[in-house]
């Protein structure tokens, strides 16, 4: 019996995912490559390419989960390889590291979004919307079950649940 199965696109199981877990998401990545094979882009053009659609497209994932180091990892990977070579298999060297290039724009970067950084906002969001009181049945469903102190942050369930 499979112990993870797919729900809108997002990975669910009753155990902890892992890398393997999320490989679609670096395969629709992949994908979504192919019909820029061979076309001849300025920097430009490749960089809004990898901010609108290569970095868009694991936003959904990266709203319900913490993803693991190795896939953002492998995201990182595709998205640089794309922004430095194109969609070509042909070696370039890379003028400056990722990390640089993540920076916004006013600190010096190309504003390409970090995936790590991005992860950790979406994911915060929910925390927001549950310690500001909301009333949602998703709310009180979580208060009930991880947080009997009142208090997300005095919670002990801290790593009990696989979204946080």
């Amino acid at each position: 019996m499979p112990t993870s199965s797919q729900y809108l696109g997002i990975p669910i199981s009753n155990k902890v995912l892992g890398i393997s877990a999320f490989e679609g998401i670096c395969n629709k990545m992949i994908k979504r490559l192919d019909p820029w094979k061979g076309k001849f882009m300025t920097s430009w053009a490749k960089l809004i390419l990898t901010n609108s659609c290569l970095s868009n497209l694991p936003m959904y994932v990266m709203g319900f989960y913490f993803l693991p180091k190795g896939v953002h990892s492998k995201m990182d990977t595709i998205r640089s390889r794309f922004f430095w070579r194109g969609a070509g298999d042909e070696f370039k060297y890379d003028t400056a590291k990722w990390i640089a290039i993540c920076k916004p724009k006013i600190h010096g970067g190309l504003g390409i979004i970090n995936t790590k950084i991005m992860n950790q906002c979406l994911l915060n969001k929910w925390i927001w919307k549950i310690e500001s009181g909301y009333e949602d049945l998703w709310c009180k469903l979580l208060r009930v079950k991880y947080m009997q102190s009142n208090n997300y942050f005095c919670s002990n369930q801290k790593g009990s649940s696989q979204f946080w």
